[in-house]
């Protein structure tokens, strides 16, 4: 230890008072090197002898020193991204819903929009969809106003689409359902997306039996009697539409298309009062009584609160074409309407 200390002394001592060859100042440059080497080395050695400078505490201290470097490097590739960001679902917005509507000709290639005057024809070129019959999308194109004749019968029938006063359009690509009820759109307004999948129930399906649990619900939340009740759709995923009339309660009549999802029941109640025919309450001629084969779907859609249902109702005297926007446990009905005039001759 004196020896090191002398010569660190030395070194400093030397180093400002004598000018050296260039030969001697490289032997010079390595001895200091050495010393300074050796002081360094010296000063470890009495920090380790402090502790514990076992075999087992040094490889013990350097794994824990070498696991403190690796842990950030490892959590560094365990650490999760941004969550993705989910893709909203698409919706229709029925405030952007026009009251547009026609029918399809006999071959399914035209349908008309029925009009006492042609002072809409700027609206009518922006039209380039139909959507009905439960969901069937056309694309379509207009081709021109038409003057009726005096070969009509008046009835908004495939049959007399030539004879009537309107607009045209033609299908382009496929095929209108003749004399089916569409709804005509802008696609740039109407979100197609939206379209959720119509299974209409069978044209003679049975009945739910009184002991289906929808039926006991629908009642229960009625906290009135069934008198009859239908499937009139499924509307995947896990959502069906029913027909339901409730028995008569003194001259209150009343039914309802109530959805099923989950559970849950949303309503659209009908209810109507007997004052004096009782054989026209809701339509003319309809026996105080609705069956399945009145109703239809020209579709069903998503919206920010439920869903939008497009309804037909066949009466004795024609079509009603209407829209059912949900809204919680309930549906309202929106004022955008359309009836056909079908009347036998």
């Amino acid at each position: 230890m004196k020896q090191y200390r002398r010569a660190c002394r030395r070194s400093r001592i030397f180093s400002r008072s004598h000018r050296l060859r260039p030969a001697a100042v490289l032997a010079f440059v390595l001895a200091v090197s050495l010393s300074l080497a050796g002081c360094t080395g010296s000063g470890q050695d009495r920090n380790t002898n402090q502790g514990d400078g076992s075999p087992v505490a040094s490889a013990t201290a350097a794994a824990s020193a070498g696991a403190s470097t690796a842990a950030p490097a490892a959590a560094a590739t365990q650490t999760p991204g941004p969550a993705a960001t989910p893709v909203p679902a698409a919706v229709l917005d029925p405030a952007a819903l026009q009251p547009v509507f026609g029918f399809a000709g006999e071959a399914g290639k035209q349908i008309l929009v029925t009009r006492d005057n042609n002072d809409g024809e700027e609206q009518m070129q922006a039209l380039n969809t139909a959507i009905g019959s439960g969901g069937q999308v056309l694309t379509i194109s207009f081709e021109q106003w038409q003057e009726g004749n005096d070969q009509s019968n008046g009835r908004e029938l495939a049959g007399n689409l030539p004879n009537l006063s309107g607009y045209v359009f033609n299908v382009v690509g496929g095929a209108a359902k003749p004399d089916e009820t569409y709804y005509l759109a802008d696609s740039s307004a109407f979100n197609q997306a939206a379209l959720v999948t119509v299974e209409p129930a069978p044209a003679e399906a049975e009945q739910l039996p009184e002991a289906d649990p929808v039926r006991s619900s629908i009642a229960e939340a009625k906290q009135r009697e069934i008198m009859s009740a239908w499937k009139l759709a499924s509307l995947p995923p896990g959502r069906e539409l029913y027909l339901v009339q409730f028995v008569r309660q003194n001259q209150d009549m009343l039914f309802s298309l109530v959805l099923e999802e989950d559970g849950k029941l949303s309503f659209m109640d009908y209810p109507a009062e007997i004052t004096g025919n009782a054989y026209s309450v809701w339509r003319v001629d309809d026996g105080g009584e609705v069956i399945p084969q009145m109703f239809s779907l020209l579709f069903a859609a998503s919206t920010a609160d439920g869903l939008l249902l497009g309804i037909n109702w066949l009466g004795a005297e024609g079509i009603n074409s209407f829209f059912l926007a949900q809204s919680g446990e309930s549906f309202r009905e929106l004022d955008i309407q359309y009836s056909r005039y079908t009347s036998p001759l």
